[in-house]
């Protein structure tokens, strides 16, 4: 069942979930996948992915959540790291972001595990949708917009996102990775100039956290438990549209 979250409560299972996440050193995974160049992170979090980010590049993140800001901020200067965080809301850029973005000039746009607290979801998705449904529009919705202006100017080369997930019983490694690539290249980079290069799928401890994760039935998936997993999705510039 979804929990009701005030952003002030987003923010404390976020710290939760994505210290797991650190911990498992997922995060240094997915460092490792993104480009070390001039990286725009779409959502810093609880900071945990903008420190891992810095260990190896210039960093422009920004999140719209205060609560966030304040813990990735102080997570940055205990561990002596360098990052812009700009508060900003992605669907409404400031003024202050629009000029950060076209100083910076990003290389690498990254949107890990993107999501937010019921009443972003509400406000950025169709009112007709069951709460349930919601997170994955909204996920959709920001990952729509990592590939347009003004969060991707033609400077940006690379954009990765990374997902949560489960593989069903008898589906293999391969399959997911074809299927999420064609679906990746049919809704969110169609018409974009960039294609997908590479999909990965990681192991994913999701037992080891108390996030209140959606888990949505599927009468076309074989029976049985699937198995939790993280799916990071790499795209390169092709061409300019």
């Amino acid at each position: 069942m979804l929990q009701r979250m005030t952003p002030k409560d987003y923010s404390e299972f976020w710290e939760r979930e994505s210290s797991q996440f650190d911990s498992d050193k997922i995060y240094a995974r997915l460092s490792g996948i993104a480009p070390a160049e001039a990286t725009l992170e779409v959502g810093c979090g609880a900071g945990w992915s903008t420190l891992s980010l810095a260990a190896s590049r210039p960093v422009l993140a920004i999140d719209n959540n205060p609560h966030l800001i304040e813990r990735a901020r102080a997570r940055l200067q205990t561990h002596g790291a360098t990052a812009e965080i700009i508060q900003s809301d992605l669907f409404e850029p400031s003024d202050d972001l629009l000029k950060a973005i076209e100083a910076f000039q990003p290389k690498v746009v990254v949107g890990w595990f993107i999501g937010s607290h019921p009443d972003d979801n509400d406000k950025r998705t169709p009112t007709d949708l069951r709460a349930e449904q919601k997170p994955k529009v909204y996920r959709e919705n920001v990952e729509d917009r990592l590939v347009v202006a003004p969060l991707c100017p033609p400077s940006v080369e690379w954009v990765h996102t990374v997902q949560r997930g489960a593989v069903p019983p008898g589906v293999s490694e391969t399959e997911i990775k074809d299927g999420m690539a064609k679906e990746y290249e049919d809704y969110m980079f169609k018409n974009t100039g960039f294609a997908v290069t590479d999909v990965q799928v990681l192991d994913w401890n999701q037992g080891a956290t108390p996030f209140p994760y959606v888990q949505h039935a599927n009468p076309n998936l074989p029976p049985g438990t699937p198995t939790p997993v993280i799916i990071s999705i790499l795209a390169r510039r092709t061409s300019n549209v």
